[in-house]
């Protein structure tokens, strides 16, 4: 942990990383919406993390399947 971060602001990134999932509660997205008021840095970080989200959506990102990586594994070897 970075020691000019407050431990409240890492605490908030954690749950930022919940609610972009859909994992975290209505008390931790509460919690966002009420510390990022005040917090600059922890309302930018959740701006980006919403940014990144979409253009990683938007990308449309193919990723191998299961046989195609066995496959890539035997070559690899």
């Amino acid at each position: 942990m970075e020691d000019n971060i407050p431990r409240s602001c890492h605490e908030i990134a954690l749950l930022s990383e919940k609610k972009q999932y859909q994992e975290a509660n209505f008390w931790e997205r509460l919690r966002i919406k009420m510390h990022i008021l005040y917090c600059e840095r922890c309302r930018k970080y959740e701006n980006d993390n919403k940014q990144l989200s979409s253009i990683l959506s938007d990308a449309k990102l193919d990723s191998l399947t299961d046989d195609e990586l066995k496959e890539l594994e035997k070559v690899i070897k």
